[in-house]
Protein backbone atom coordinates (compact mmCIF):
# COMPACT_ATOMS: atom_id res chain seq x y z
CA UNK A 1 0.00 0.00 0.00
CA UNK A 2 1.28 3.45 -0.97
CA UNK A 3 1.50 6.33 1.55
CA UNK A 4 -1.17 9.03 0.98
CA UNK A 5 1.39 11.86 1.22
CA UNK A 6 4.79 12.11 -0.38
CA UNK A 7 7.66 14.14 1.02
CA UNK A 8 7.68 16.45 -2.03
CA UNK A 9 3.95 17.07 -1.65
CA UNK A 10 4.30 17.93 2.04
CA UNK A 11 7.16 20.33 1.27
CA UNK A 12 5.14 22.05 -1.46
CA UNK A 13 2.15 22.40 0.87
CA UNK A 14 4.36 23.82 3.63
CA UNK A 15 5.92 26.30 1.22
CA UNK A 16 2.48 27.43 0.03
CA UNK A 17 1.28 27.94 3.61
CA UNK A 18 4.41 29.96 4.40
CA UNK A 19 4.00 32.15 1.31
CA UNK A 20 0.32 32.76 2.07
CA UNK A 21 1.16 33.75 5.65
CA UNK A 22 3.80 36.22 4.44
CA UNK A 23 1.40 37.65 1.87
CA UNK A 24 -1.30 38.11 4.51
CA UNK A 25 1.05 39.96 6.87
CA UNK A 26 2.36 42.15 4.04
CA UNK A 27 -1.16 43.13 3.01
CA UNK A 28 -2.16 43.86 6.62
CA UNK A 29 0.55 46.52 7.04
CA UNK A 30 -0.52 50.09 6.35
CA UNK A 31 1.32 51.82 3.49
CA UNK A 32 3.65 54.73 4.22
CA UNK A 33 3.24 58.00 2.34
CA UNK A 34 5.22 58.17 -0.90
CA UNK A 35 8.44 60.15 -0.56
CA UNK A 36 8.64 63.28 -2.64
CA UNK A 37 5.31 62.77 -4.35
CA UNK A 38 2.23 64.90 -4.10
CA UNK A 39 -0.14 61.92 -3.78
CA UNK A 40 -1.05 61.82 -0.10
CA UNK A 41 -1.49 58.65 1.95
CA UNK A 42 -4.84 57.18 2.84
CA UNK A 43 -6.71 59.32 5.33
CA UNK A 44 -7.50 56.43 7.69
CA UNK A 45 -3.79 55.69 8.14
CA UNK A 46 -2.65 59.18 9.12
CA UNK A 47 -5.65 60.62 10.91
CA UNK A 48 -6.36 59.08 14.28
CA UNK A 49 -8.83 60.76 16.59
CA UNK A 50 -6.30 62.86 18.49
CA UNK A 51 -6.61 66.58 17.57
CA UNK A 52 -2.85 66.95 17.09
CA UNK A 53 -2.92 64.23 14.44
CA UNK A 54 -5.84 65.92 12.65
CA UNK A 55 -3.95 69.22 12.73
CA UNK A 56 -0.81 67.53 11.41
CA UNK A 57 -2.82 65.94 8.58
CA UNK A 58 -4.33 69.32 7.63
CA UNK A 59 -0.97 71.09 7.94
CA UNK A 60 0.83 68.56 5.72
CA UNK A 61 -1.84 68.81 3.01
CA UNK A 62 -1.89 72.61 3.17
CA UNK A 63 1.91 72.70 3.05
CA UNK A 64 1.98 70.48 -0.03
CA UNK A 65 -0.54 72.77 -1.76
CA UNK A 66 1.57 75.84 -0.96
CA UNK A 67 4.85 74.18 -1.97
CA UNK A 68 3.36 73.11 -5.31
CA UNK A 69 2.16 76.68 -5.93
CA UNK A 70 5.66 77.97 -5.21
CA UNK A 71 7.18 75.41 -7.58
CA UNK A 72 4.65 76.27 -10.30
CA UNK A 73 5.53 79.98 -10.00
CA UNK A 74 9.28 79.19 -9.81
CA UNK A 75 9.69 81.26 -6.65
CA UNK A 76 12.94 79.56 -5.64
CA UNK A 77 12.10 79.04 -1.97
CA UNK A 78 14.26 76.50 -0.15
CA UNK A 79 14.42 74.88 3.26
CA UNK A 80 12.57 72.24 5.21
CA UNK A 81 9.29 74.16 5.09
CA UNK A 82 9.37 74.16 1.28
CA UNK A 83 10.10 70.47 0.74
CA UNK A 84 7.85 68.26 -1.38
CA UNK A 85 7.97 65.45 1.18
CA UNK A 86 4.53 65.11 2.79
CA UNK A 87 5.85 63.11 5.72
CA UNK A 88 8.35 65.84 6.71
CA UNK A 89 5.48 68.33 7.05
CA UNK A 90 3.31 65.82 8.93
CA UNK A 91 6.01 64.92 11.44
CA UNK A 92 6.92 68.58 12.00
CA UNK A 93 3.30 69.44 12.78
CA UNK A 94 3.02 66.54 15.23
CA UNK A 95 5.78 68.11 17.33
CA UNK A 96 4.79 71.75 16.86
CA UNK A 97 2.28 73.71 18.88
CA UNK A 98 -0.98 74.36 16.99
CA UNK A 99 -0.36 78.11 17.01
CA UNK A 100 3.07 77.59 15.42
CA UNK A 101 1.56 75.43 12.65
CA UNK A 102 -1.01 78.10 11.80
CA UNK A 103 1.70 80.80 11.86
CA UNK A 104 3.83 78.76 9.48
CA UNK A 105 0.95 78.39 7.00
CA UNK A 106 0.29 82.14 7.17
CA UNK A 107 4.00 82.91 6.70
CA UNK A 108 4.11 80.69 3.61
CA UNK A 109 0.99 82.46 2.29
CA UNK A 110 2.75 85.82 2.72
CA UNK A 111 5.83 84.51 0.89
CA UNK A 112 3.62 83.23 -1.94
CA UNK A 113 1.81 86.56 -2.17
CA UNK A 114 5.14 88.40 -2.38
CA UNK A 115 6.38 86.03 -5.06
CA UNK A 116 3.12 86.38 -7.01
CA UNK A 117 3.26 90.20 -6.93
CA UNK A 118 6.95 90.18 -7.90
CA UNK A 119 6.22 87.90 -10.87
CA UNK A 120 3.36 90.16 -11.94
CA UNK A 121 5.54 93.27 -11.62
CA UNK A 122 8.34 91.63 -13.62
CA UNK A 123 5.85 90.56 -16.28
CA UNK A 124 4.56 94.13 -16.66
CA UNK A 125 8.03 95.52 -17.33
CA UNK A 126 9.06 96.52 -20.85
CA UNK A 127 10.45 93.27 -22.38
CA UNK A 128 7.09 91.58 -21.83
CA UNK A 129 4.76 94.48 -22.45
CA UNK A 130 2.60 94.49 -25.50
CA UNK A 131 3.40 98.07 -26.42
CA UNK A 132 6.81 98.96 -24.93
CA UNK A 133 6.58 102.60 -26.05
CA UNK A 134 3.39 103.21 -24.03
CA UNK A 135 3.53 103.95 -20.33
Amino acid sequence: MKAPFTMAGVLRLGLMVLLLAQLATAMAQQPLPPRGESAWPPRQHYQPEHPQHRLAWWYANESMRQVEQARDMVCGFAGQHWTLDWEVHYRWALRAAPRRAYQQVEARDRHLSTCRSRKLRDYQRSPYRRWPDRR
